[in-house]
Order: structure tokens, then C-alpha cells, then sequence
């Protein structure tokens, strides 16, 4: 039943309480017939009397026109008269003061006419306010609407033309604006006061009226919602003002909250915005069920083509409370860093919950767009963001340094990641927390150019002063273990003996380890959704721009491709926010990783320079003559290890070791090819090349090199990963020196020796030393064969030549 039938049903109801009452049907119904004709009258009066206002006003305008347009050509023909006199004869005196006579009539004949159409045009104006009053106090919005739309439509004419002429009627313009203004609020206020008694009647605000019981606060309602028609479907691009009458219902809940957060009471802290911001919250789900099923069937009935949500307009009536209080908030805590920070934090987090959980947008906001919140009014509008970056700056900075500050932070944790990764130091972990909280806090902004601020000054700067400090450290580490730069910076010998071994080794992994993982993390970054979206829009905008131009505040588009991605300038589809610190991290990577081989190699080759310089290779065996057709008594078993070659395997050992902990597999592997391919070198020039080799020297050799790839063969598995077994997987590494040992261990005769089966007692044949080097010295094509039956691959020819010239039975 519509709002209509029910006041005519309340009508009859109250007029025909018995059936004695019918007898007076005839004159009731007469009674109302009057009252109606008499309305009718009177609307239709007050009609004319506003239309022939107009007509005379408009007529009026015309006469003015036509008569300023009369007075402009006699002028022109006296003043043409008067210059024609001037330039034949003097005019007389008496023709000079007709003359004048004549200029100052028609000026004031000028000034009369105008102060008569601004007198005029005032009564028109306040006609049309009288008219608007008078529907208002009969209860008729609607009506009154008639007027006032005319009165804002005079107003908003007057501005224009008053802006065309050089604002030439200053106090018409001020006085018609002002009675518009004034005449709005008194039907606003009449309406509001009729409501508010009717609330306070009903015990508002409670949430467990029945509104069914007081039909005259419907009545109510809807005479609020008829003033307000012409705001009620807002222009394009702008958004609905809160209805009326959801705004006088708010009006004890705001009350309430002055009470609270704007006195003196103790619920008013500056340290605790979040009380006030839940506060609203509270209002809101408090009041959503009484809204629901209150006010929503009204704003469906009398605003049927407007589809709007009860809930999201009592939200909108009680954002200007919260707007208030924040605005007289804010000069208050900016001084405080701390208070500022967790005040803007609160309100991010306000604003989520209005989108998320109530999918909050002003009546009005285009379907696809987005509420930018309180947030987006304080930061942007109000121009409070830059204060609020240069806080949130100096709070992770402030952080980064404790951070890097720690006792232990550059201790390498191994437990807070997985066995097979790479192990960062407990800076870095920290580091990445840090940056994920920074994240999170600048997540829920919607505007792109303050979340592109965010990444650039913030994350990417700390990620960026990490990096250097990284880089620092091995560069400081390369210049400490120069010879040269120790000799002329004077390094001491405390400090030379950190750069050793393990600690040495330890260093450089903890900026391997620490760059790896940030690396990896920014990677995983780059695929977030926040960051994709950010991504994406720093595409879309920067293609639509010079690379030179501006894009947010004094950065431009080169300058955020420079910290970001060159792709955001080439156009490459491919790129990602963090490419470019991801590739500093990965060039630091590169670097430190060379660093370790090298620093490892070293050691090795250091300790092996005692070994290079044993000079019993060329021994003669005493038995080598005896034996002929079987096996030597001196295999290299039975053979002892080299005490010279003790130390270089033991720091091999525990090198390997180390970095088998400290590193992702595949970079270990490559670190361990490379390590062993620079002892194989070492060992092949300075040792194999350099020195002539008996039977037994040559097994002596081999027996240390078994013994050599023994220790690095516990790290590295016959496929090729970390594992137990087998000398076999560091074969790859250390070729060329095990088929060196092959050949030079070769007896002087053909020999059977013990086989690789299961049980240990199958037989081989190996070839003598004086065939082979028959062989191999007498064609090219049967060396060949020779050397795939020995197993030798990576030697060639000449090569195998010159290794079996350095055994002294060859020739003998």
C-alpha cells in the first residue's frame, strides 16, 4: 500500500468510527470538495502570479533594451552633431548647454531605468521565496520545489552574466545567491524540525522500533525526500549528498560521538583514532537491521528508479561526522610522527572495511570505479601525503639500521629456510619482513601515484642501500686480499688471518647467501598481484608519455624506469617493478661467486706449492726390472700418502664442506667444477709438466690424487649432485689430470691388475708402458685405439706424447 492510500485510509478511519458517522457522508465530502477547489485555486493563482512575474520581467527587460538602444543612437547623433559644429563654426554658449542639459537627462534617464529593472527583478525574486515559503507551510515540497528551481536557475544566470560583464553587479549577485541559500535552509529546517519531533516521539534512536506504529514518520520521510528531488540523480562525474532524512536520523548518533571524541572525556585521545573510526563501524552494524527493514522498503517505494542501498546511504550520512573530527584531528598529531603514522594506518584500515565488507561507494560513483576512501580525501585533497612518506621513510630507514646494526646480523641462518636453498644472514631475513610490512601498509591505497612513491622512496631505496653495503663488503674483502693493497694500506696480520680459510669463506657466502635470497624474494614479488597491477599501470601511463615527462611528482618516466625496469621505457612485455634491483642483486651474485672460487683455489693452491716442490719423482723402483707379467709390489694402495699434500686436501675438505651448507646445489656443483678445474691446472703444470716420473713416482703421484679425488668425490655423487658416493662425479672436473695419472702410471710391462667387480678378484689386462708409447709414437690412427682401450678421451695425440716422454722407463 502506498503512502498515499494509507493517509486516506487513516482519514476515513478517524471520520467513520460508527456507523451513525455515515450520515454525514454528504458533508464531508462537500467539505473536502471545497478544500480541494480552494487549493486548486490557489496553486493555480500562485502559478500565474510566478508566470506573469516572468512575463513582466521579461517584458520589462526588452523596454530597457529598446530604450538604452534609443538613447545610444541620440547620442551618437548629438555627439556627431557637435563634432560637426566644432570643426565648421564655434558653438555658441547657449548650444553647448542644451547640449550638456541633454547628456546629463539621458544619464540619469539611464540610471532610472536600471535601478527599475533591479528593483524589479528583486521583486521577482522575492516573489518566487515567498511562494516557496508558503508550499512549505501547507506541506507541500513538491510544490514548493516549483519556485525555488526557478529562484536557482534566476541565480545561477545572474552569476554567469554577472562573470561576462566583469562583475559589474556584485551586491544583486551576493543578495540572490544568499536569499537562495537562506530559503533552502528554512525549508530544510522546517522539514527536519517536523521529523525530529516525530523521532523523539518514537524514542529514536533506538534500534528496535516499530516503525508501523507511527505512519507520520513515513509521511515525514518522504516530504525530506520530495525537497530533495533535484539533487536525489547527481550530474555525471559527481556523486549524491546524503539523503535528508537519513541526515536528521544521524543526528543523535552525532551527537553522541561530539560527546565522546570531540569533549573531554576519556574515550578523546590523539593516541587512539582507532576508537572513534570502530566507533562508526559499531554505528554502522548496529543500525544495519533496523535500516534494512525500516528504510529500505521506503527508498524502493518513492525512489523506485534509483536502486539505492539503505545501509550504504546511512554510511554516507555519517561519514561528515568522521570528516569533522579528522580535520580538526589532524593539525594536532602532524608534529608527531608515531601519532600521524598509526592515525593514517587506522584510517586505511576503516576504509577497507567500508569496501570490503560493506562494498561501500557514494550513490553516484560509476559502477566500475572505485571508493578512494577518507584516505584519498586527507592524503591527496587535503595535501597531507608527502608528510605522511617523509614519516613512514624515516620509520623503515630507522629500522634498516637497527636492523643491520644487530649483533647478529650477519650471522648466516640455516634453519629459516629449506636444506636444498641458498642460506641469506639473519639481516636479510629481517630485512625481507621488513619490507613485506612496508607492503602491507601501502597496500590498500588506491592511488597509483602514492603506492609508486612508496616502492620507489621507500623499498627500492632500503633494497638499494643493502645492496651497497653488500657490495662494500666484497669489495672490501677483494682489496684486503691483494697482496698489493695489503702492502700499501699496511693490513694487519689479525686482519689478513680473518680473510682465511673458513672465516674468509664465510664472508663471501653471507653476501652470496643474502643476495640470493633478496634476489629470489624480489622475484616472487614481481609476481604478486598488487605488484602486477602497479605494473601494469605504470605501462598503460608511461606508454602514453615522453620518456622525459613527468610522471610522478619531480620523477620522470626515465627516472622510474632507471629504479624499476628499462622495460617501462623500451615497451618489452616482459618486465617487472624490481628488475633492476633484482639485477644488481644477481650481477652482486655473479661476482661474489667468482670471488669464492677463487678464494678457495687459492688457499688449495697455496698449500699445495710445498707439494709442487718434491723432487723424487724420477726415483728408480728397485723391483721395476724384476717384475715382468705381473702385478708391482708397490700399487698405490699400498703406496703412503704424500705428507706435503695432507693440508691442501683438508682445506679442500672443509671448504667443500662449508659451502655444500652454505649454497643451493646447482651453485655449489659449479663452484666445485670450477675449484677442482683450477687444482687440476695447478697440479698439471706445475707438477706433471715439470717433472720426470719412474714407475714408482708415478704411483706415488697417483696415489695422492686418488687420495685427492677421494675427499672431493664424498661431495659430489655419480649424478651429478651432493651425495656420498664415489670418486666418479668429480671426474668431469679433474679429467685431463686422471688420464695424466693413467699414463704415467702405466707399468714398463703388461700386467694383469685387480678389476673393479664385486668381489674384488676379477683380472684386467693393462697394456706396458713400451707398447703403448710404440704405439702412440708410431701413427696417429692407432694411438687412437690405444688410448680408447686406456680410456683417455680428453688428452690428445701430441698431448699423450709429451706425458709418456716424462716416464724414464720409456726409453730405457
Amino acid at each position: 500500500m502506498s503512502g498515499q492510500d494509507a493517509r486516506v485510509e487513516d482519514f476515513l478511519n478517524d471520520k467513520f468510527q460508527t456507523l451513525a458517522d455515515l450520515d454525514t457522508l454528504d458533508s464531508l465530502l462537500s467539505t473536502v470538495q471545497s478544500q480541494q477547489s480552494l487549493l486548486r485555486s490557489q496553486l493555480e493563482a500562485a502559478e500565474t502570479e510566478v508566470q506573469e512575474s516572468e512575463d513582466r520581467a521579461e517584458e520589462l527587460s526588452e523596454q530597457l533594451i529598446f530604450q538604452a538602444e534609443l538613447f545610444q543612437q541620440d547620442q551618437e547623433n548629438i555627439d556627431r552633431r557637435i563634432e560637426e559644429e566644432e570643426a565648421g563654426v564655434v558653438l555658441s554658449e547657449e548650444t553647448q548647454q542644451v547640449a550638456r542639459e541633454l547628456r546629463e537627462s539621458a544619464d540619469k534617464l539611464k540610471r532610472l531605468n536600471i535601478a527599475k529593472g533591479y528593483v524589479e527583478f528583486l521583486q521577482l525574486v522575492c516573489a518566487l521565496s515567498d511562494e516557496a515559503r508558503k508550499q512549505i507551510d501547507v506541506n507541500n515540497p513538491k510544490a514548493a520545489l516549483v519556485p525555488y528551481n526557478k529562484l536557482q536557475h534566476l541565480s545561477k544566470d545572474l552569476r554567469k552574466r554577472h562573470e561576462e560583464t566583469e562583475e559589474a553587479a556584485v551586491h544583486l549577485v551576493d543578495y540572490v545567491e544568499r536569499t537562495s541559500r537562506e530559503l533552502w535552509d528554512s525549508m530544510k529546517e522546517k522539514l527536519s524540525g517536523e521529523m525530529q519531533a516525530i523521532l523523539k516521539k518514537m524514542g529514536w534512536p533506538s534500534t528496535t522500533l516499530d516503525v508501523k506504529k507511527y505512519p507520520e514518520f513515513e509521511t515525514a520521510f518522504v516530504k525530506l525526500l520530495d525537497l530533495q528531488e533535484p539533487e536525489l540523480e547527481p550530474a555525471a562525474g559527481e556523486v549524491s549528498p546524503a539523503l535528508l532524512p537519513l541526515e536528521v536520523m544521524v543526528n543523535p548518533l552525532a551527537l553522541r560521538f561530539r560527546y565522546h571524541f570531540e569533549g573531554d572525556k576519556q574515550t578523546n585521545r590523539l593516541d587512539k583514532p582507532e576508537w572513534f573510526f570502530n566507533h562508526v563501524l559499531s554505528l554502522v552494524e548496529d543500525y544495519t537491521p533496523f535500516i534494512t527493514t525500516n528504510i529500505q522498503p521506503l527508498l524502493d517505494q518513492y525512489l523506485p528508479n534509483s536502486s539505492r542501498d539503505a545501509v550504504l546511504e546511512l554510511i554516507t550520512a555519517v561519514l561528515p561526522m568522521l570528516r569533522r573530527r579528522i580535520k580538526n584531528l589532524l593539525p594536532s598529531i602532524v608534529p608527531h610522527a608515531q601519532l600521524l603514522s598509526h592515525f593514517i594506518h587506522e584510517m586505511i584500515k576503516f576504509d577497507t572495511v567500508l569496501r570490503d565488507e560493506y562494498l561501500y561507494a557514494p550513490y553516484g560513483l560509476d559502477a566500475d570505479a572505485l571508493w578512494k576512501g577518507l584516505t584519498h580525501e586527507v592524503l591527496v585533497k587535503d595535501d597531507w601525503f608527502w608528510q605522511w612518506l617523509k614519516v613512514e621513510k624515516d620509520f623503515a630507514l630507522t629500522r634498516y639500521q637497527s636492523i643491520i646494526g644487530a649483533d647478529d646480523a650477519w650471522q648466516i641462518d640455516y634453519d629459516s629456510v629449506e636444506d636444498h636453498e641458498a642460506k641469506p644472514t639473519k639481516s636479510a631475513i629481517r630485512l625481507k619482513d621488513l619490507l613485506e610490512t612496508i607492503t602491507d601498509r601501502y597496500r590498500p591505497l588506491t592511488s597509483f601515484n602514492q603506492r609508486l612513491r612508496f616502492l620507489i622512496d621507500i623499498q627500492i631505496s632500503i633494497l638499494d642501500q643493502y645492496h651497497e653495503r653488500l657490495n662494500s663488503s666484497v669489495e672490501a674483502f677483494r682489496v684486503l686480499s691483494s697482496t698489493i693493497a695489503r702492502a700499501v694500506q699496511g693490513t694487519s696480520r689479525e686482519e689478513a688471518e680473518a680473510l682465511k680459510g673458513i672465516p674468509g669463506l664465510e664472508r663471501l657466502c653471507r653476501v652470496y647467501g643474502s643476495s640470493m635470497f633478496l634476489e629470489a624474494c624480489m622475484r616472487d614479488w614481481g609476481e604478486d598481484v598488487f605488484f602486477l597491477e602497479l605494473w601494469e599501470e605504470l605501462q598503460s601511463r608511461s606508454s602514453n608519455h615522453n620518456k622525459d615527462e613527468q610522471l610522478s611528482g619531480h620523477l620522470t618516466i626515465q627516472d622510474i624506469a632507471d629504479k624499476t625496469s628499462s622495460a617501462v621505457v623500451s615497451g618489452e612485455d616482459d618486465g617487472a617493478l624490481f628488475d633492476e634491483t633484482a639485477g644488481a642483486y644477481k650481477t652482486l651474485q655473479h661476482r661474489t661467486e667468482e670471488m669464492i672460487i677463487h678464494h678457495i683455489a687459492n688457499s688449495v693452491i697455496e698449500e699445495l706449492r710445498a707439494y709442487s716442490r718434491i723432487t723424487i719423482w724420477s726415483s728408480i723402483d728397485p723391483d721395476s726390472s724384476s717384475s715382468s707379467g705381473t702385478n708391482h709390489t708397490h700399487t698405490p694402495s699400498s703406496l703412503t700418502l704424500s705428507p706435503e699434500i695432507s693440508q691442501p686436501l683438508s682445506t679442500l675438505s672443509s671448504s667443500f664442506s662449508f659451502l655444500a651448507r652454505a649454497l643451493t646445489t646447482p651453485v655449489f656443483l659449479r663452484i666445485f667444477r670450477h675449484t677442482m678445474a683450477n687444482v687440476q691446472t695447478y697440479l698439471y703444470d706445475y707438477i706433471v709438466s715439470r717433472n720426470q716420473f719412474s714407475e714408482l713416482g708415478a704411483r706415488q703421484f697417483g696415489r695422492d690424487c686418488q687420495e685427492l679425488w677421494a675427499v672431493s668425490g664424498r661431495f659430489v655423487s655419480e649424478s651429478g649432485g651432493i651425495g656420498n658416493a664415489g670418486v666418479a662425479g668429480s671426474d668431469v672436473a679433474t679429467r685431463r689430470l686422471r688420464e695424466a695419472v693413467t699414463l704415467l702410471t702405466l707399468p714398463v710391462e703388461e700386467s694383469l691388475v685387480a678389476g673393479s667387480g664385486a668381489e674384488g678378484d676379477e683380472k684386467r689386462k693393462v697394456p706396458g708402458l713400451r707398447s703403448v708409447v710404440g704405439v702412440v709414437f708410431e701413427d696417429n690412427e692407432k694411438a687412437r685405439r690405444v688410448l680408447e682401450v686406456l680410456g683417455v678421451e680428453a688428452l690428445d695425440v701430441m698431448e699423450v706424447r709429451g706425458l709418456l716422454r716424462r716416464r724414464v722407463e720409456a726409453w730405457a
